[in-house]
């Protein structure tokens, strides 16, 4: 049994001696280059699929910013002088209206006009189904019914047109401006 505890304090000693941390070495050596290998094959595979490493790059499409839905408290701050402001339900019964009065303006160029959606929930505090609680001087103590159309000059509010009835009326006379 003592030979046998000087052999493995032998080959201990040779391990330790005879340059085991150029093993490690070159163990860790060959796994960097496995990944980085890995690496390359990914980025080839990648630029072959897009078309990158041909020169034949997708074109990219530009980017259209939507300027037309607005929130309700920026119904009096817009930086056009003047323009209007049609606040509806978008999923609403009135959105049909709404959205030919819409329709309208952009067809005839009768101004600038912006929509807010009076079923989301950041607008939800300005509407109000009682006529005589609507407010229309700021956006502070904005309330209006579903279907309104509001004026606005200078961020005043220079005509309203409430609720769904007098919308009709409106819609009816904007059909018949030239």
């Amino acid at each position: 049994m003592a030979k046998k505890k000087s052999i493995d304090r032998k080959k201990l000693e040779k391990e330790m001696s005879s340059g085991s941390d150029e093993n490690q070495m070159k163990k860790m050596l060959k796994l960097l280059g496995i990944v980085f290998l890995f690496l390359i094959i990914v980025w080839l595979g990648y630029s072959l699929l897009s078309g990158e490493l041909f020169g034949k790059q997708k074109q990219k499409e530009p980017v259209e910013i939507q300027n037309e839905i607005i929130l309700a408290g920026s119904t009096f701050n817009r930086i056009e002088g003047e323009y209007y402001v049609l606040l509806y339900d978008f999923k609403g019964s009135n959105h049909s209206v709404c959205d030919v009065i819409y329709a309208i303006y952009n067809e005839k160029d009768l101004g600038k006009m912006f929509k807010v959606d009076l079923g989301d929930k950041m607008n939800s505090k300005v509407v109000t189904t009682d006529k005589n609680a609507v407010n229309t001087n700021s956006a502070a103590d904005l309330k209006v019914l579903d279907g309104t159309l509001i004026k606005v000059n200078n961020g005043k509010a220079e005509k309203v047109v409430l609720g769904i009835e007098e919308l009709n009326n409106y819609k009816d006379t904007l059909l018949n401006k030239n």
